[in-house]
């Protein structure tokens, strides 16, 4: 290759993709999916109808080489004041298919995790998702992106064997993110994910339509309340120490949404150990989930839904 041809704005070689690929599934509810990449890491964001948020966190502590070059500035831009600051970075930004991008790694995911089921002939696996065994078996993953408008390029390398995958990529749709305003928080609450877990899917276990969270620092404390048109369910929290590791509620408060929208960050809950769930004075909501893995610093994906308007009637 010609020494003057520039360097990629982005390449990143990892022997985690199984970790990526799961974190990834846990935001697989839309087909398209915004890539973020900074000199920090990755983020990959997905939305439902700009009303729910998903943000998946992938550090560049993932990754075993990690490179990222700052986009040229285009000729039309204004030239910098030679006293401006140059300390905020120029993210790049694009839009993938994220059903491709996942069944590429899946091609990956599938080989290393064959041998890794138990003998016993069930469907359990011989140690955790995200078990360093697991994650790490030989091969290795590379992505890169040449440049503005080029595909996203992930090879594939086990034993050998070599995958290359081209996802055309473009130009996203700019939508701001849904924001929680730190400093009007109504509620703060870190649990088990799987007590989350749990709750969501006995409320599933009818057919509802919205999901009531009332928090209250006094009894009922923390509860979910699930209605449709078979009924209602209710699940309650004590306000225990071995239930809600931290619960910070200041004066009561409840909030309604679309019960299908939360039951996107289900698979978040599945695999993740703590939920961060906090509220502001809004009704916005966000799920912060921690998937921890063997040797490693743990991942955070963050769900951000916004509630149903105070004055809003049931037949919406």
């Amino acid at each position: 290759m010609p020494s003057n041809l520039p360097p990629p704005l982005f390449a990143a070689t990892t022997t985690s993709a199984r970790h990526i690929n799961s974190l990834l599934k846990c935001c697989g509810f839309d087909s398209k999916a915004c890539i973020q990449i900074t000199s920090d890491g990755l983020r990959v964001t997905v939305e439902d109808c700009n009303v729910m948020q998903a943000h998946a966190f992938i550090d560049k502590a993932l990754f075993n080489s990690y490179t990222f070059n700052l986009p040229s500035p285009s000729p039309s831009s204004s030239s910098p004041d030679p006293g401006e600051s140059h300390e905020e970075e120029e993210p790049i930004l694009f839009a993938v298919s994220l059903t491709a991008l996942l069944e590429c790694l899946q091609i990956f995911g599938a080989e290393a995790g064959r041998d890794k089921w138990g003998s016993g002939g069930g469907g359990t696996m011989a140690g955790g998702v995200f078990d360093q065994q697991v994650l790490r078996i030989g091969g290795s993953c590379k992505f890169e992106y040449e440049a503005v408008g080029s595909p996203l390029v992930i090879t594939l390398d086990d034993a050998g064997v070599i995958t290359t995958c081209t996802l055309s990529t473009w130009a996203p749709t700019l939508v701001d993110d849904i924001p929680i305003i730190r400093d009007s928080l109504t509620l703060k609450i870190i649990m088990k994910s799987t007590w989350l877990f749990d709750a969501i899917t006995e409320l599933s276990s009818t057919s509802v339509e919205k999901l009531q969270i009332l928090a209250s620092p006094s009894a009922p404390y923390f509860s979910l309340s699930a209605s449709g048109p078979l009924g209602s369910t209710v699940v309650e929290f004590a306000n225990d120490r071995s239930l809600l590791e931290t619960f910070v509620v200041p004066e009561t408060v409840q909030y309604r949404y679309r019960f299908g929208l939360i039951k996107h960050a289900v698979k978040a809950m599945a695999v993740s150990s703590k939920v961060s769930i906090r509220g502001d004075r809004r009704g916005t909501l966000s799920l912060q989930f921690m998937v921890e893995q063997d040797g490693g610093a743990p991942s955070f994906i963050d769900f951000r839904f916004l509630a149903y308007a105070a004055d809003s009637s049931d037949e919406e």
